[in-house]
């Protein structure tokens, strides 16, 4: 007779590790081209300032998206949007692509401005499928086996990006084939529109959902009144967190005048104490909660900004990202676990909405915030921004020890 219940275990395992792979082409297209929106913006006669705003000012929408679109996103079940917004971030990705080619063509106003047009809507796709996909994917992975797929999943994503990060940074050092930077960026992005069209077609191959956005905005409200200290406390942190992160990779390729090589090596460092801290914490899964992984690793990141200015060496730069890598890589799991665990299934997406909408915003608020105290009170200097950044960082990351996110 045939057992299916191993035929049922073995199609959830073929279905996961189809999400495994799905993560890992997604991850190369953020090695490949994400990674580098900063090095490309600099490249086409952006300042170090324009390209930090460019790296979150895109994001308004993207926060503001569930207000905007809410209509259409109730006519679509969770898995149609996943793929759709894979879809607009491939366009978005070969526009990029189009516009190294024609870049010439156009003034460095304009250039800024298209800029932030193609970042604004990639971000948005991103963003506004993050609900979507948090909660079609609860209905494919078992909470019991949630811990273990999201520790390979993450690996995965970690793994694709540093590959693609290498791929990207020695293209661009060693000028593969005699090509002009323009012409290797170009490249990328078009590398970058291939893989996502593979990601596209993997998450297609997965069951389909069988819900909808549904956002309900009474539950919205209610959960962010629940939990209204976490999201004021949150709120404060990440405008501190903002004001001056945006600004680190401009400050690495223009004013300490790293090659692309160097700056590779820097970006891979962070991904490198990712995966480390991603492998220990799937051991101590058990024993930590994920309160303490995103309160504990915040607390080491935070401050560390403060560092840049007397990391003199590539190698001293890179061991403080990959130290950082550390910090980041448990505050992302302690959330995402916080989000699949802790909170109940039909307030995720509300749940994801109102985390995104808090963030993003003050995302924003705080880049903007860094750049006119650069230029209005700090005459430019990175030493001081970096410092001061630290330590309100490290101040305001404090109150999080009391606030659980997903625990009343």
């Amino acid at each position: 007779m045939v057992n299916l219940g191993r035929i049922s275990v073995f199609k959830k395992s073929m279905t996961e590790k189809k999400s495994l792979y799905e993560a890992f082409f997604s991850s190369l297209v953020v090695g490949l081209a994400e990674t580098y929106f900063i090095a490309f913006s600099l490249h086409l006669g952006v300042s170090v300032i324009e390209s930090g705003l460019l790296s979150s000012l895109p994001l308004v929408v993207a926060g503001f998206s569930p207000l905007i679109f809410r209509s259409l996103f109730r006519r679509t079940h969770n898995s149609t949007w996943v793929m759709i917004s894979n879809v607009i971030q491939a366009v978005a990705i070969a526009a990029l692509a189009l516009l190294g080619s024609v870049a010439t063509y156009f003034s460095k106003n304009e250039i800024f401005s298209i800029l932030m047009f193609l970042y604004s809507v990639y971000w948005f796709a991103h963003f506004s499928s993050l609900p979507s996909w948090n909660k079609w994917i609860s209905e494919i992975v078992e909470v019991g086996r949630s811990d273990r797929f999201f520790s390979a999943r993450s690996r995965m994503v970690q793994w694709g990006t540093i590959l693609g990060l290498a791929v990207g940074g020695f293209s661009l050092q060693l000028h593969l084939l005699s090509f002009s930077t323009a012409t290797l960026f170009v490249i990328l992005f078009l590398l970058a529109y291939h893989f996502k069209a593979i990601a596209f077609y993997l998450n297609y191959k997965l069951p389909k959902s069988t819900t909808t956005y549904e956002l309900s905005w009474t539950k919205a409200f209610s959960f962010l009144k629940r939990h209204k200290g976490f999201f004021i406390v949150y709120s404060i942190f990440n405008l501190a967190l903002y004001l001056s992160s945006p600004y680190v990779g401009g400050y690495l390729l223009k004013i300490r005048g790293l090659s692309y090589q160097d700056y590779m090596f820097v970006m891979a460092a962070f991904f490198a104490g990712k995966i480390l801290t991603t492998m220990v914490l799937d051991r101590l899964k058990k024993d930590v909660t994920p309160h303490q992984m995103y309160f504990w690793g915040g607390l080491l990141a935070a401050p560390l900004p403060a560092l840049w200015p007397f990391s003199e060496t590539v190698w001293a730069l890179c061991a403080l990202h990959f130290v950082s890598g550390w910090g980041w890589a448990a505050w992302e799991v302690g959330m995402s676990l916080a989000i699949f665990k802790k909170i109940i299934p039909h307030e995720k997406i509300e749940a994801v909405t109102m985390y995104n909408m808090i963030g993003l915003p003050t995302q924003v608020l705080g880049t903007v915030l860094g750049a006119y105290l650069f230029t209005h009170f700090m005459n430019e200097n990175y030493a001081t921004m970096f410092i001061v950044a630290g330590a309100v960082r490290f101040v305001f990351i404090l109150p999080m020890y009391f606030q659980r996110f997903g625990e009343n």
